[in-house]
């Protein structure tokens, strides 16, 4: 049976926090468990995950304290679906636990011509992102959000983080600029641990005050769509739905693609 072991030291205090976070916001009534008069917390106890998951106790007790023991993938899918993980947050499990993903077969090389047609051909805003959240393409209609699009290997989580323009363009910047993060950060959790990635997020915490703190925040986001409003110039404030398109045979690029609400 293949095994791992968690390495790093931060990512044991961090599996031990996202654990207890995701025992602490089930009920025991959720899940049709008898109640118990003296009971310390709302969540679950560990024995009571410990038995939804089918795994030991003590063996569920060592790995939420962040024990150098050995897990199998069997053991995280049961845990999983024990504290009734989603995907995002099941895959952020894995990372914690130093399981990388499998590789893709396709190296990242130039978006293919049919799939930047299609982008200047959208009517609202689209681009294309690489998997370090580069803008590799992007349309005319995307300048109206996005001036700093026209500087040299623009960035977007540098733009929605760094660019003053971004921050007077949308509507409660803190909030999106979390999500943002959160995505960011599930990305360079899942996909290998990128060390340009990971440079632009330090990069970011250093900078923006809040970043540090929503790198510790226990919420699990992966890249996914998302409504947004925008100071478009020619409308004026609209709500946009951001769609986030994967290329099956290029996994590595994602279209994100505006339409107002």
């Amino acid at each position: 049976m293949e095994t791992d072991r968690l390495l790093r030291t931060d990512d044991r205090a961090e599996l031990s926090s996202f654990l207890r976070a995701c025992r602490d916001r089930i009920t025991p009534e959720q899940l049709g468990l008898p109640p118990t008069r003296r009971r310390r917390t709302k969540g679950l106890r560990r024995e009571e995950v410990a038995t939804l998951a089918g795994v030991g106790l003590t063996w569920y007790t060592w790995f939420e304290q962040g024990r150098d023991i050995q897990v199998s993938e069997d053991f995280l899918r049961r845990i999983s679906r024990g504290l009734q993980l989603n995907r995002a947050e099941q895959e952020h499990l894995f990372a914690l636990v130093q399981r990388k993903p499998i590789p893709t077969a396709t190296p990242e090389a130039d978006v293919p011509k049919s799939l930047t047609a299609i982008i200047h051909r959208f009517p609202c805003a689209a681009y294309i992102l690489d998997s370090c959240w580069d803008v590799v393409v992007f349309n005319d209609a995307a300048l109206r959000f996005f001036p700093d699009l026209k500087s040299p290997n623009p960035n977007l989580l540098r733009i929605v983080f760094l660019s003053v323009a971004y921050r007077q363009m949308v509507r409660n910047w803190s909030v999106v600029a979390r999500l943002v993060f959160l995505r960011a950060r599930h990305d360079f959790l899942t996909g290998g641990r990128r060390p340009v990635l990971g440079a632009i997020l330090d990069e970011i915490m250093e900078k923006v005050p809040q970043a540090e703190s929503w790198w510790h925040d226990p919420e699990i986001l992966r890249i996914g769509d998302i409504t947004v409003e925008f100071n478009d110039p020619k409308t004026g404030w609209t709500t946009y739905n951001l769609s986030i398109l994967s290329y099956e045979d290029h996994p590595n690029f994602r279209a994100v693609m505006y339409t107002p609400c």
